[in-house]
């Protein structure tokens, strides 16, 4: 098996080539391979220096690192277990380094098996020949585990199939949090509930209302805060992703995508699913320790438009879900079926208005000269695409007038038409689009969140109308359970109206009957 390790280079990227070039290290230059460049020490620095200052705006040997300094060389390590040769390791090296980056950047390959294990070390210029800029961020970190295990498996390797997370959480606080008596997780929930409240308007009113909560900011300009019993504060930003200064103000501005406060009990069928996926979600995004984490806000937004979605259209399982959007396109076809009419109605008026006089003369002309005739079959080949042929009588004399007024007439109302058809479309589109996400969430995260015991039991209780509370209880919240009985009640009305229908078609199935049957009778005693 192989384990990646990415490192990015600012200051000493002549170090780092010395370093992974040592002979020492990768017995005498024999496990090493140059991309792009050459595996000599003093060649490939000028290699590297080269290319990289011919795109970037500094210099390649500054040792001046600042927050805002360049990346060099990106370091990748790819360690091995002791049963892999280092010829392997070696083959595996390269075979990844030009899956990973191609043929056009300076990339360097060093096996070192001066270890027990042997590992391969691969630097890379920051910038190929063509100035396409590396990144070393989150997701290429995952594109490059990708690949390795793929390469792996391709030699006959064992792979590792699920990787722990790194975490940078200490000991003491992943311990409270696994016993559920964490005062920073405490924290976050509290600013969660309270970034929804309509008093809390900026980051001041949030701090308020946190202090009316038994909170204490021991310095409120950098947001320290703690409970009255704890003796040291934590910054709300070290939280996570979603509690920086930027992201609260973000989620203040936009309490509707927020889940804090939504009563999961209020909801009904697949609406109790999505809604836990919805807040879980959420949670891992707001609580992630950086923005490079899976989830985006814009998912996050789009799934909370969804749950909004799937609970105004009484969307409770996914055939419902299928035919709010069966019932969406349906609408959008007649609407434009409509539209396209009229278009042809309108193309038809104008034609009219320039050869209609022409054309009901030579119509009604009985003694057509050639030339009268061919002039009358090329205007017939200009109405005919319109199926304006055969309209009214072609003897009246008013007739081009009679058909301009009722085509117009007809016209009046085509910008409604136009208006209705652009909503209808983009209602069409949006149920679709909810089709599609609601399906891929069920089929990917909630199956993943249904491993979890304890969410898998606040699903079950949320189905039969009971809400967690803060002390870890259910109840029935009164709010929720008036939402759910209302919603019942319209399932209910819905199901009465499907049967008085079903009853409707009945009857008249049996009037149909007894007619057939007495026109049946009377032909037999004729």
């Amino acid at each position: 098996m192989a384990y990646i390790k990415h490192t990015a280079i600012h200051t000493t990227p002549r170090a780092h080539l010395k370093y992974i070039l040592n002979p020492g290290k990768n017995e005498d230059m024999k496990y090493s391979t140059a991309i792009y460049c050459t595996n000599d020490y003093d060649a490939v620095c000028e290699d590297f220096k080269e290319i990289y200052e011919s795109f970037a705006k500094d210099k390649f040997d500054n040792r001046i690192k600042n927050k805002y300094e360049s990346v060099r060389i990106h370091s990748y390590i790819q360690s091995f277990d002791e049963s892999v040769s280092p010829e392997t390791a070696h083959q595996i090296g390269v075979e990844w380094a030009k899956a990973m980056f191609g043929e056009n950047r300076p990339v360097i390959i060093s096996t070192h098996t001066n270890t027990e294990h042997c590992h391969n070390h691969i630097a890379v210029c920051a910038y190929d020949v063509k100035g396409n800029r590396w990144f070393g961020d989150r997701i290429t970190y995952n594109l490059a585990r990708e690949a390795s295990d793929r390469i792996c498996l391709e030699h006959g390797l064992k792979i590792i199939k699920n990787p722990k997370k790194h975490s940078s959480i200490k000991y003491k606080e992943w311990n409270s949090r696994k016993k559920g008596c964490s005062w920073k997780v405490k924290m976050a929930d509290a600013i969660d509930r309270l970034i929804v409240h309509n008093d809390v308007t900026d980051i001041a009113s949030l701090i308020e209302k946190m202090r009316e909560c038994g909170y204490v900011f021991t310095n409120e300009k950098r947001m320290i805060a703690k409970p009255a019993n704890v003796k040291y504060g934590c910054s709300i930003a070290k939280l996570g992703y979603g509690y920086s200064m930027e992201m609260l103000q973000t989620r203040i501005a936009n309490k509707q995508n927020e889940f804090a406060g939504i009563k999961i009990s209020a909801f009904l069928g697949v609406q109790v699913d999505y809604a836990v996926t919805v807040r879980e979600k959420q949670i891992e995004l707001y609580r992630s320790r950086s923005i490079s984490s899976n989830i985006s806000y814009a998912e996050v937004r789009r799934t909370m438009e969804l749950l909004n979605y799937v609970h105004d259209n009484h969307i409770h399982s996914v055939d419902d879900m299928e035919t709010v959007v069966d019932k969406a396109k349906a609408k959008a076809e007649k609407l434009y079926y409509r539209y396209d009419y009229l278009c042809k109605e309108k193309k038809l008026l104008e034609q009219l208005k320039k050869f209609g006089n022409e054309y009901h003369y030579l119509v009604n002309k009985t003694d057509r000269a050639d030339i009268e005739q061919k002039r009358l079959e090329e205007l017939y080949r200009k109405f005919l695409p319109n199926a304006f042929l055969g309209r009214g009588n072609y003897g009246d004399p008013d007739w081009v007038q009679k058909q301009i007024n009722q085509i117009q007439g007809d016209l009046r109302g085509i910008d409604s038409v136009y208006a209705e058809l652009k909503k209808a479309n983009s209602d069409y589109y949006r149920a679709w689009n909810c089709q599609e996400l609601l399906e891929r969430t069920l089929e990917t995260d909630f199956d993943r969140i249904r491993k979890q015991e304890h969410l898998r039991k606040q699903i079950e209780m949320y189905h039969q109308g009971y809400e967690l509370q803060e002390d870890g209880t259910y109840t029935k919240n009164p709010e929720a359970t008036e939402i759910r009985n209302a919603e019942l009640d319209y399932l209910a009305e819905i199901e009465a109206e499907k049967q008085r229908w079903a009853e409707m078609e009945y009857l008249l199935e049996l009037e149909k009957q007894e007619e057939r049957a007495r026109h049946k009778n009377y032909d037999r005693s004729r």
